[in-house]
């Protein structure tokens, strides 16, 4: 597993819109065909609600992007954030 970085987010709605910032990142490196489910995912307004609703009871909420063998996770949860990739206390 590689770390590709992170941003502290300090409520539910801001920790989705990075999330689906870096899914359009994500996407646009993959042939259309894999990249189709994380724009689909980009417009699911009510996988969004169900996400914000889980971020603000404590749950991560994680987003998988698969091309081929390789999977990106595009995970979020509220709480402190250490940028080595680390989870802080």
């Amino acid at each position: 597993m590689l770390w590709l970085g992170g941003q502290p987010c300090g409520t539910p709605e801001q920790a989705l819109a990075w999330i689906a910032w870096r899914a359009g990142h994500v996407a646009d490196q993959l042939d259309d065909h894999l990249a189709q489910p994380a724009h689909a995912w980009i417009q699911d307004h009510p996988e969004h609600q169900r996400a914000i609703g889980q971020l603000a009871r404590g749950i991560t909420y994680a987003l998988v992007i698969c091309d081929g063998s390789v999977q990106y996770v595009l995970a979020a949860t509220l709480g402190a954030f250490d940028p080595d990739g680390e989870s802080a206390p």
